[in-house]
């Protein structure tokens, strides 16, 4: 660890990415799994395929400086929705997937959430993957709580097909200028301190407001020691494979100011 908190469960909130954050890190993802809808196009995963063959490598680069790293994100993104457009990516089809995808949560992620739930903690998942995935892989694993609130791209349908992604798409490097919905910006409010999640050197950065006091968590997926060292310079602390949320619960009970009140996890 970096340095030593102390938390106030009435001005926390949490800020955390999805896909192989919550998720683990050798699960689907929300885009990825779009290749597994019965009957999609072909053509639409070979060249869904072959841009994330491009892309990836360089989503993974932390030696890339922002500018460039953030324009070919973008660019990944695009793409890939204008595939889904180009192909006719059925809305029945999505729902359908959702239903039937098998995502795996992290061990203690259900256990987490419930935590925040009962401690009123607001949680933020703020991600470049799809909306109506997450919510659906969380409906299906009983963890919706109404404390959480899911900011990610949400497909736009007519006549049952895609036409577009609603407002801007939210790709990995730019989940730090999203815009919040009101309900979310009035829950943050009077809250200044915040625990920051992901799996990715742009996850450390995604605060969502001016804070006074922030702790960062950084999944190092496939303990991959090549970008260990960088991932020192972003996170308070770096959680392996064999790590689970079980031990952010564990590090929010031992560096809370005040425990009257607060639900311990089972």
């Amino acid at each position: 660890m970096k340095k030593i908190v102390s938390f106030d469960l009435k001005k926390l909130y949490i800020v955390t990415d999805f896909d192989h954050t919550i998720t683990t890190f050798d699960s689907q993802n929300c885009w990825g799994v779009l290749s597994k809808i019965p009957g999609i196009s072909k053509e639409y995963i070979k060249e869904s395929k072959d841009n994330n063959n491009l892309y990836y490598p360089i989503e993974q680069d932390d030696n890339l400086n922002y500018e460039e790293k953030n324009k070919k994100m973008k660019e990944w993104y695009q793409k890939h929705a204008e595939l889904l457009i180009k192909y006719q990516l059925k809305e029945s089809d999505l729902i359908k997937i959702c239903e039937a995808a098998s995502f795996t949560l992290r061990k203690g992620v259900k256990e987490f959430l419930y935590y925040t739930y009962k401690n009123s903690i607001p949680i933020i998942i703020v991600s470049a993957g799809i909306s109506r995935i997450i919510e659906s892989v969380l409906k299906n694993n009983n963890c919706l709580y109404d404390n959480i609130y899911i900011i990610s791209n949400i497909f736009k349908f007519q006549d049952n097909k895609l036409k577009s992604v609603r407002n801007k798409i939210i790709h990995s490097l730019n989940k730090n200028k999203v815009d919040l919905p009101k309900k979310v910006n009035d829950i943050l409010k009077d809250k200044d301190e915040a625990i920051i999640i992901g799996d990715n050197i742009s996850d450390s950065y995604v605060t969502l407001k001016e804070l006074k006091k922030t702790y960062k968590i950084g999944f190092l997926n496939y303990n991959n020691i090549k970008r260990e060292n960088c991932f020192k310079k972003h996170f308070d602390i770096i959680l392996k494979t064999n790590n689970s949320f079980l031990d952010i619960i564990d590090l929010i009970n031992t560096n809370l100011k005040n425990k009257r009140g607060y639900y311990e996890s089972k």
